[in-house]
């Protein structure tokens, strides 16, 4: 499993990083990050879960292509897939509609999706340079009632002095953000810190497999900006 960063770590990646990254939307700009409703069809999206849980990364556009470890590699004991056929061109056309939000061009890095369970928690953290603008987009869950609005939070950019950022003069907030089958949240990943509190339902075995289990199921879809200082990070998959 991928070590941890640790809460001086999240800290001082957000004081390097705050301002590396613009756009010409005022709501992002503000606030670190916008929800764009409706962003895709979630029926295009949705897939079984997978009965092993793990990480697995595809090779080209054949489904059966892949490497397998059983141990995900930053939150144990989900299942996330990197580069699934299913979502290559999807990748592509949701970039399109990213820059039309925030008014600047991208180009794409790479994509995983992720399964969690009940139980399992994303830690507080924020992301490598090929992550510069992300969008997690929620596809499906079986929660049920008010446990299937299970949001994610992020923090919202500190006010500094002087550019030097020594001294914060307005502390930013947590935000929670729900969003529903098909809502993507687009959000400056270098900047800000992100996460997940651990996914409401009863916890069941990892040998359990679906449709018993409990599951939430969303993609984070990766981009750096054309005419950024991350532009090189197009090629890092």
């Amino acid at each position: 499993m991928t070590e941890q960063m640790t809460s001086e770590q999240v800290d001082l990646q957000e004081i390097i990083n705050t301002g590396t990254t613009w756009t010409r939307n005022d709501f992002m700009e503000k606030h670190g990050y916008l929800v764009v409703k409706n962003l895709w069809n979630p029926e295009d999206l949705t897939s079984p879960v997978p009965t092993q849980r793990g990480q697995y990364n595809f090779y080209g556009n054949d489904t059966e292509n892949y490497k397998f470890t059983p141990v995900e590699n930053q939150v144990e004991g989900s299942t996330s897939r990197y580069w699934h056929p299913q979502y290559r061109q999807i990748h592509s056309e949701i970039k399109h509609k990213i820059e039309k939000e925030i008014g600047r061009k991208l180009y794409e890095t790479y994509y995983y999706d992720r399964f969690y369970f009940s139980g399992q928690k994303l830690e507080k953290h924020s992301d490598r340079d090929a992550c510069e603008i992300s969008v997690t987009v929620h596809v499906g869950t079986n929660l049920q009632g008010e446990d299937a609005d299970w949001p994610v939070w992020i923090k919202t950019p500190d006010q500094y002095s002087d550019e030097t950022h020594r001294e914060v003069t307005v502390k930013g907030e947590n935000h929670s953000v729900i969003l529903k089958p098909g809502d993507g949240m687009v959000y400056k990943g270098c900047e800000r810190p992100h996460w997940r509190d651990i996914m409401p339902g009863k916890v069941q075995p990892a040998h359990i497999i679906f449709p018993r289990h409990t599951y939430y199921h969303q993609i984070f879809f990766h981009y750096v900006l054309q005419d950024g200082h991350r532009a090189h990070f197009a090629w890092d998959r």
